[in-house]
């Protein structure tokens, strides 16, 4: 009995999670929000119709124009490739290319999700942040953390908390202090 209350509570937590991840941000306008949607859809419809890339493994994040590049490609020219097509897409005005080489097992993806999973928990429990201010990503153990936040304690916070996770052996913290005008 106690397994199956365990298992549900877990669940039930998992999903309201979940639902916490999907909120919007407080710091940035909702017409930012939609316009980075839009630039971060343009970039991966682009690179899934690219032959030198493939795209399933890099992960696109627009944030106020600015756009966050994570994941592994095989080659450098691949990495290269992705990166120049996000520079020609249409408003964004710089790119953090945080992608790596090298080839990536099912065993480090599943890493990289579990470390990207507890960081996104511990963020909301512990730092108060609101669950659409900073997206986490992970790619073979190192951290990028992406977003605004409304103070630079929680930011700093935040990295903390990022290097104090178990896997995470580097941290790129991209984090922007204040709300967005």
């Amino acid at each position: 009995m106690r397994n199956k209350f365990t298992t549900v509570w877990g669940f039930l937590f998992g999903v309201g999670l979940v639902a916490l991840v999907g909120c919007a941000s407080s710091m940035v306008p909702a017409a930012t929000r939609r316009a980075d949607a839009g630039i971060s859809s343009v970039i991966r419809a682009s690179l899934q119709a690219n032959e030198k890339v493939k795209a399933s493994r890099v992960d696109v994040e627009t944030r106020e124009d600015v756009v966050y590049l994570t994941g592994v490609v095989e080659t450098e020219e691949a990495r290269q490739e992705v990166e120049r097509v996000a520079r020609r897409t249409e408003n964004v005005i710089k790119v953090v290319n945080d992608l790596t080489v090298g080839k990536q097992t099912s065993a480090e993806r599943r890493d990289d999700g579990v470390i990207k999973f507890n960081i996104q928990s511990r963020l909301f429990q512990k730092a108060g942040v609101k669950s659409g201010d900073i997206d986490v990503g992970s790619s073979q153990g190192v951290v990028t953390l992406i977003g605004r936040v409304s103070s630079e304690s929680i930011k700093r916070t935040a990295e903390c908390i990022a290097f104090d996770t178990n896997g995470v052996k580097d941290v790129h913290n991209e984090l922007l202090v204040g709300m967005k005008e």
